[in-house]
């Protein structure tokens, strides 16, 4: 593999981990200029939804690569982002070898990621006290362990569509109904105080970092992929809703 080829790989992965991991476009561009820099390289990169066309120039023999990637996943790794923006600097400040940024790209590609379980039981947790808090001075323990319940299910609900590879809309769209449904049933038992629950047991759906990263894009002046990422996230929002409607539709809940 010719030099200049194995760097736009690197560059191109480097664009994928941090897409993927739920960066914005800016700090991707900041991330790849530094260790392009560090290496002697230019990039340009065209950047849209779900791939990536980046183009690499050698500064010292002015070759010339371009390579298309498309972007299978979008998630959320914090980790990642944090590591790749150090390793960035390292590259930029020690002058490090293709070589050496391969193996530590590689180290944090390689490192597990939040363990599933957990993150269910902090989600549940963070949802049982918007619950709570919804309450102000009426706040119970039981709207508490409603909502906690119901984001549960949710999350495991959304998790059983995953793995047979639904799409991501309907993944959404089923999670909500699933919540709401949990809910739906703590009402036909008798339960009277529920309305701050149900309001919270769908939040954790809501897609807070596409919303942020499409209007930091924007004003950016990155316009594709701003756009890109709030369309996607409105029609996220959309089947949250969705979902709710037709869980509160099937359980008879009166709608205006």
């Amino acid at each position: 593999m010719k030099p200049i080829e194995r760097a736009a790989k690197l560059f191109a992965d480097i664009n994928e981990l941090l897409i993927s991991s739920g960066a914005n476009t800016r700090r991707v561009e900041r991330n790849v200029e530094r260790i392009s820099n560090a290496l002697n390289y230019h990039c340009e990169t065209f950047y849209s939804h779900s791939a990536i066309v980046l183009t690499v120039h050698d500064n010292a023999t002015g070759e010339k690569e371009t390579i298309v990637r498309t972007i299978p996943h979008h998630g959320v790794n914090f980790s990642a982002i944090s590591d790749i923006s150090i390793l960035s600097w390292e590259a930029l400040e020690e002058h490090l070898s293709v070589e050496e940024i391969e193996k530590h790209v590689a180290t944090i590609k390689a490192k597990p990621h939040y363990n599933m379980y957990v993150m269910w039981f902090f989600v549940s947790i963070a949802g049982g006290s918007l619950a709570y808090v919804f309450g102000k001075e009426n706040a119970s323990y039981a709207e508490f362990g409603m909502s906690f319940l119901a984001t549960f299910i949710g999350l495991a609900g959304r998790r059983i569509l995953q793995l047979r590879k639904f799409n991501v809309y309907i993944c959404w769209c089923w999670a909500a109904f699933v919540s709401v449904s949990v809910m739906s049933i703590f009402r036909l038992l008798g339960v009277e105080h529920y309305h701050n629950a149900l309001a919270a047991c769908v939040l954790w759906l809501v897609p807070g970092v596409p919303l942020i990263n499409g209007f930091i894009d924007m004003l950016s002046g990155c316009v594709v992929p701003g756009v890109a990422k709030l369309t996607h996230a409105a029609i996220l929002v959309f089947m949250i809703s969705l979902g709710f409607y037709l869980a509160l539709l099937l359980f008879g809940y009166e709608l205006p």
